[in-house]
This record gives C-alpha cells, sequence and structure tokens, in this order.
C-alpha cells in the first residue's frame, strides 16, 4: 500500500518564512495555501503554524490531499499537528502526530534551517514512534531573487527519502518554477513519485498558485 508520508513536507513549510519584527512584536508568519493542476492530479495544501510563546514554541496544522483524475484509489490525504521548540540558531525539534492512510502515526523529528530575504535551505530528518519504524529525511532548497521592487523570481526543489533501512518505502521530488508578485506565487511544477522501491513510480506536470495569507 502506498504511504503517503509528507510529514517533512508540513515541518519544511513550518520554516517558509522567517519571523518579522515589528515595533519589537513577533509577527505570525503567513498561511501558504497552495493549489496544482497537473495532468494526471489535482493537488492542495494549506498550512497553519503559530507561535505559542515568542519564538521558541510553536504549532502547526496541515491538510493536503492529491486526487488523481482517473484511479481513486490512488488518492492521498494526510492531517497533521506538530509542536516544536527551538534553542535558537536555526535549530528546532519536535513532537506530533498525523493521520493518513494507512493510518495514525505518531512522529518526531529535528529541523536545521536557514532563511534569508532570498533563500531558505532546510534539512529535516525525524522517526515514526509507532508502527512499522520508518525513517524519513528532506532537503529543500527555495530561491526567490528580486527582479523589480514588485516582482521576485520562484525556484523551489524539494527531495524526501523514507526507508526502514531495507526498503525504499517511499520518495518524491519535487521542482517549482515561477514568479511571485506580492503575496502570489505561480508558475510551472513538476513532481516525481516512487513508492516500494520504485515498482510504482508516477509523474505529474502542471501549473501552480500559491498564496501567502496574512
Amino acid at each position: 500500500m502506498r504511504k503517503f508520508k509528507l510529514t517533512m513536507t508540513i515541518c519544511f513549510l513550518l520554516s517558509m518564512k522567517s519571523m518579522s519584527q515589528r515595533a519589537e512584536v513577533p509577527v505570525q508568519p503567513p498561511i501558504p495555501v497552495e493549489i496544482l493542476a497537473g495532468h494526471r492530479a489535482f493537488s492542495y495544501q494549506h498550512v497553519i503554524n503559530k507561535n505559542l510563546r515568542g519564538e521558541k514554541f510553536s504549532f502547526f496544522n496541515v491538510t493536503s490531499f492529491d486526487a488523481d483524475y482517473d484511479r481513486n484509489e490512488d488518492n492521498v490525504f494526510l492531517i497533521s499537528g506538530f509542536f516544536s521548540y527551538s534553542p535558537g540558531k536555526g535549530f528546532s525539534a519536535g513532537l506530533g502526530g498525523e493521520i493518513q492512510r494507512p493510518g495514525a502515526f505518531v512522529i518526531a523529528g529535528a529541523q536545521y534551517a536557514y532563511v534569508s530575504n532570498q533563500l531558505l535551505i532546510v534539512v529535516f530528518p525525524s522517526v515514526n514512534l509507532n508502527g512499522d519504524t520508518q525513517y524519513s529525511q528532506l532537503n529543500l532548497l527555495e530561491y526567490r531573487p528580486n527582479i523589480s521592487r514588485s516582482l521576485r523570481g520562484y525556484f523551489r526543489a524539494q527531495v524526501l527519502v523514507i526507508t526502514d533501512f531495507n526498503v525504499y518505502n517511499r520518495g518524491y521530488q519535487q521542482v517549482r518554477l515561477g514568479l511571485q508578485m506580492k503575496q502570489t506565487q505561480i508558475g510551472l511544477a513538476a513532481t516525481f513519485d516512487q513508492f516500494d522501491s520504485g515498482t510504482i513510480a508516477t509523474t505529474n506536470y502542471g501549473a501552480f498558485v500559491r498564496l501567502l495569507v496574512f
């Protein structure tokens, strides 16, 4: 059975935007909402990230689904919540849970994130604490160069590997390339998915729209 392990996607989105300061008061990060219309499937994802105590503690929730146009049995979904603590300097760790096919899981993970005005780099390893033990590794690169005062380029490369060190359970490579105008990112998308040591593989090419909702 396909194991739709997008926990790492959530974790990198937790660090998609650094905390900004306005008159010494922390501002909550935006809620990114992405829709992807591809040749094979329609995808949706939103992430809610809230600071609980300053910039040290936070909670996030993600809801996402991937709806195949022809095969309902290939539809996948994820609902997840995660508490994290950051001691500073880009490091954080947390504990949470998720519901997806084929069930519910408890997860623990640690993260390093480098965030600047134009560049984001995230490395996030994690492990399932119940059910079949699996190790997950997410690597993310996001680059948003300035083109003009109101326009940025937008590039994102995201790679996930999930394994029990005997079997390559799940992996994907996601690429987004486009433009950002104010709080809207739009462009071309490509997603490559592998399941069960590559015995099942799918692709999805199309266009995406991503809104940063404050």
